[in-house]
């Protein structure tokens, strides 16, 4: 392995890291925000004269049809075709591609059909051996009783970081908790740069469709005025006025 190999390896392994956060700190930003955009999106239909409740009821079809595209997330809510919930109607994309319904359709029946390539599947069996390695040394079950409660409550927070990280394929977290542990990371640097460089790519996709929701365009703006134009088109894309 050269020196080279192993510095891309560390440029990609903090790349993958920084996107990730920004991905979380999005998330977190939206989710937020939600009760404010909510409370605003009252104010803003009551100053205009805006009959939400009569809207509600003659869009019902139209806004079920706004709710199926966004996902399963918002399936239940879709049902009811109402937007009094902080969360809800909030997080309808601006981008109107999303009226596509058939691309939609094939793009998840290609992700259906999806086989894992070379790199992702040596990729995730080194890091699967990686996490056994771990959870021999940190596995509740594998606890010394000789730990102060503190130390065992801290042990099993560091299990539990780590299943969840070796389940979302985070990989980068379970090389933190391997390097506190003194467990060597795998050494097919070629691959995890590789792997590492795609998955960056899919979650700066995830990104970029996150701030191109109406609670993330809420949250950036700084007036009233700004506000304001972030309902005129979350009203116009729910109910067409």
């Amino acid at each position: 392995m050269s020196i080279a190999q192993k510095l891309k390896w560390k440029r990609a392994l903090s790349t993958l890291r920084f996107t990730y956060e920004e991905h979380d700190y999005i998330k977190e930003v939206c989710s937020a925000i939600a009760a404010d955009f909510q409370e605003y999106y009252e104010q803003y239909c009551a100053a205009n004269q805006i009959d939400l409740e009569k809207l509600n009821r003659e869009h019902s079809e139209r806004l079920s049809g706004l709710y199926e595209r966004e996902g399963e997330q918002h399936s239940e809510k879709a049902d009811n075709a109402q937007i009094d919930d902080p969360g809800d109607a909030a997080m309808v994309l601006h981008d109107e591609s999303s009226d596509l319904g058939g691309e939609g359709e094939q793009r998840g029946e290609e992700e259906n059909e999806y086989k894992m390539t070379a790199d992702e599947t040596a990729v995730h069996n080194s890091f699967s051996k990686l996490f056994k390695q771990i959870a021999l040394k940190i596995h509740p079950d594998k606890i010394s009783p000789d730990l102060s409660d503190e130390q065992r409550q801290t042990t099993v927070r560091m299990f539990t970081e780590a299943n969840k990280a070796f389940e979302e394929k985070k990989y980068y977290i379970l090389l933190d908790i391997a390097d506190k542990l003194e467990i060597s990371a795998p050494k097919n640097y070629g691959q995890q740069a590789r792997w590492m460089k795609k998955e960056v790519r899919k979650i700066q996709e995830e990104v970029k469709k996150a701030k191109n929701t109406y609670n993330y365009s809420f949250s950036e703006a700084e007036t009233d005025e700004q506000r304001d134009i972030v309902m005129k088109r979350f009203v116009k894309q729910l109910f067409g006025v």
